[in-house]
């Protein structure tokens, strides 16, 4: 037995030997050779090979797998497609294969072995299944049910097995000048460009361009050919062909929306066949059509016979949905094919708790899919969003700072927030947190912007959260815009595997456009959320206009005791970098005496840093200080706070102070010198982070808080808070119920 490791590096003689079993192998497929490996191996996956050779020495290899490996959920995936090539008949052999196969996943730490090998759909094959531990998947990656086309007869036989209006079709294209021919290297731009068109027009996505050439490099020169089908020159249309051992698959194709009426895609596929059968194929494999085809053809399977032709399937074509791969079965179904339906994705769990987590998240994003579109399952919600948004919306990544803040400029000063702005994705990337900041447009018409973060918050479990920090910043009064955003949110949490994405953006609750956007969230299966890691509401102080102006907006109080604390002796510098560790320890004695959580002094001296770096450098949007309360008769601070700066607001981030002087009010002078340093900063605005949950409410734990800060002439702001988006409902409140724990927990071990 052995087992070797497969990345996108030049297939080599071991390859070459892997790949001269899968060609012989009755069940060869393209989804097992190397090179298909080293495909995947370029966009996340990695891969081993499993081979058991006769017990003859010098004997020809009985079974293999080629398995894939990527991350699902922060944890490993073992996935073999159209595999293990094996004989299934034989237990032994299975067994074995089997065997070898769970033992290579679980030296990659996978929680779960996935297969989708190429049998029918039998009894007795599910059984041969069953009897070597695996159970039927929740997921299936390849298309289950398909038409194909038996390339064995002369290709008069192959036509006059077709519908007559596909020979003639056939022919027409011939008649007018419809040329076929393989794509060269340097064309592929007209293969990337016929399937953007094709996706737009059909409402599915297509991959990058550097995926199609990754494919074209590795796959084409042994494996296949991609063909064009042109008139006059004008590109029409183009489909990638491929071949293995004695079967051949058309996997990919794609047509523009000129000159239709010349049959391009029926001259395409006829010479796809005559391709394939001058390879020596005997069958020709047209890729994927609705399972529920598959499934009346397997009801009709009599004994002894397999095939059900697709031309005589009992249902009425023209009943058939709209649009999605029932499209696709009218196009398949004439040429003169059989439907065949696997068995589909089994899986064999490795480690039962995580693979519970996986299955019941599967299971939950189902019951939502079918909840909100009906019946028709994941591939339909892929359509309705194609539809709904991805065609007209595009979801750009932004990459570079300079671009992220000119976008952030365009919006209106109370749209942005500094928890948006690059500096603080910088600072989360430093924590764990991936980051990235995403532009959404529509017909060139930007509609918002958000900076993306998420993580694994633990390794025990395989759950990916995702959170968006005051934001998506944009204009929510434009409900469309809103929506369309939302939706594209949602997309990006299903793509990255995320349990959930939380949301907490600065609109206003009673506000017009709070009101709607909380009914929208609603309509959208949001939740409000549990966990509000920033504070709910907070309040603002404007401080524009004459200083003088600003003082006497204060109670007369607050006034006195600014004033006290300078007869007393307080004065208030900035500090700088230096003085950090100073402040952390001020900052945490504060902590336990006011009964409230914080984080390690290594988060928060590389964000303190930063900020106080950038404000030394003129021009920038960005910046924050550090001030500090200090009396004569006293080595150290007695109080401090730090402050974030990000275009015309301030925000008052961090505040301690010493149980020391507390008499003479250093918190007092301290929030004024706050406020006057904000005014020479060009500032407006002053927020002061943080206001009671529930302003009614006497017992809120923020009510003296806020009574100090209303003092300084601040506005109460009570938005819509945070809420959260998750594809498991189920999961979603089991997350929240074990975090919710676990902060009590850490919450009496401080106290």
């Amino acid at each position: 037995m052995t087992g070797g490791a497969v990345t996108d590096q030049a297939v080599t003689d071991q390859a070459a030997d892997w790949n001269e079993f899968v060609s012989n192998h009755s069940a060869g497929h393209l989804l097992q050779t190397s090179e298909w490996a080293a495909l995947k191996c370029r966009s996340g996956w990695w891969a081993k090979r499993v081979l058991l050779p006769e017990s003859t020495a010098g004997g020809a290899a009985q079974a293999g797998a080629m398995i894939l490996f990527r991350r699902i959920m922060g944890q490993v995936l073992a996935y073999v497609p159209r595999g293990p090539l094996a004989d299934w008949s034989d237990s032994t052999l299975t067994e074995a294969v089997t065997a070898r196969m769970c033992d290579v996943a679980r030296q990659e730490g996978a929680f779960a072995l996935k297969i989708e090998p190429d049998l029918l759909d039998t009894a007795a094959n599910r059984q041969r299944l069953s009897a070597a531990g695996f159970h039927p998947s929740p997921q299936t990656v390849q298309p289950r049910s398909t038409v194909v086309v038996d390339l064995q007869p002369d290709e008069d036989t192959i036509l006059a097995r077709m519908k007559s209006k596909w020979r003639y079709n056939i022919r027409l294209a011939a008649r007018r000048g419809v040329n076929v021919r393989e794509l060269e290297a340097h064309e592929l731009p007209l293969f990337q460009q016929l399937m953007e068109e094709t996706g737009k027009r059909d409402g599915f996505s297509v991959h990058s361009a550097a995926y199609y050439r990754d494919a074209y490099e590795l796959l084409a020169s042994r494996w296949g050919a991609f063909l064009l089908a042109s008139h006059g020159g004008d590109p029409l249309a183009s489909i990638a062909v491929f071949a293995v051992g004695s079967s051949a698959c058309y996997l990919w194709g794609a047509s523009n929306n000129r000159r239709r009426n010349l049959m391009p895609n029926h001259a395409l596929q006829w010479e796809a066949m005559r391709w394939a059968r001058a390879r020596g194929c005997a069958r020709y494999d047209l890729w994927g059509v609705p399972d529920e085809i598959g499934a009346i053809a397997t009801g009709l399977w009599q004994e002894g016979r397999n095939a059900v032709s697709a031309e005589k399937a009992p249902v009425d074509l023209n009943a058939l949905p709209a649009g999605d791969l029932w499209g696709v079965f009218r196009f398949k179904q004439g040429f003169g094919g059989a439907i065949e339906r696997t068995v589909g994705a089994w899986d064999l769990p490795l480690r039962r708790p995580v693979y519970s987590l996986y299955q019941g998240a599967l299971l939950a994003k189902d019951r939502t899919v079918r909840s909100r579109y009906g019946v028709k399952g994941e591939e339909e919600e892929r359509r309705q969003i194609s539809s709904s948004s991805a065609i007209e919306v595009a979801m750009e990544p932004v990459v570079t700072a300079a671009a992220w803040e000119e976008l952030l400029t365009q919006l209106p000063p109370d749209r942005s927030h500094v928890l948006q702005s690059w500096s603080w994705g910088v600072v989360k990337a430093g924590s764990g947190w991936r980051v990235e900041r995403w532009r959404v447009q529509r017909g060139g018409r930007p509609l918002g912007v958000f900076q993306w973060l998420w993580r694994q918050p633990t390794a025990a479990l395989p759950l990916r959260v995702a959170y968006v920090p005051k934001g998506p910043l944009l204009d929510w009064s434009d409900d469309e815009a809103t929506a369309l955003v939302l939706a594209q949110i949602e997309e990006l949490c299903r793509r990255r595997g995320c349990l959930q994405v939380k949301i907490d953006p600065d609109v206003g609750e009673k506000d017009t456009e709070g009101v709607r956007l909380k009914q929208l969230l609603l309509q959208r299966n949001w939740r409000f959320s549990p966990e509000q890691i920033q504070f709910k509401n907070t309040g603002f102080t404007d401080i524009t206009g004459a200083e003088e102006d600003l003082l006497n907006s204060f109670k007369s109080k607050w006034r006195y005791n600014i004033r006290l604390a300078e007869r007393r002796g307080v004065t208030v510098r900035c500090g700088d970098a230096a003085d950090l560790p100073g402040f952390y320890r001020l900052y945490k004695e504060t902590s336990t005496r006011d009964g409230f959580l914080i984080r390690p002094f290594a988060y928060y001296n590389p964000l303190w840093r930063m900020f106080l770096k950038m404000q030394q450098e003129e021009g920038r949007r960005t910046g924050g200080a550090l001030l500090l309360a200090e009396h004569p008769d006293e080595s150290q601070p007695i109080a401090g706070l730090f402050l974030l700066r990000y275009g015309r607001q301030t925000l008052y981030f961090n505040g301690a102070s010493s149980a020391r002087r507390r008499r003479d009010m250093p918190n007092y002078l301290l929030q004024w010198r706050a406020l006057q340093w904000a005014r020479a900063q060009g500032c407006t605005v002053y927020d002061w982070w943080g206001a009671p949950t529930d302003p009614d409410e006497p017992s809120d734990p923020l009510q003296g808080v806020w009574r100090f800060k209303e003092g300084f002439a601040a506005r109460m702001a009570v938005h819509t808070g945070a809420w959260d988006w998750s594809l498991s409902p189920l999961l979603w409140h089991g997350y929240h119920r074990g975090k919710s724990q676990l902060l009590e927990l850490m919450r009496k071990r401080h106290r």
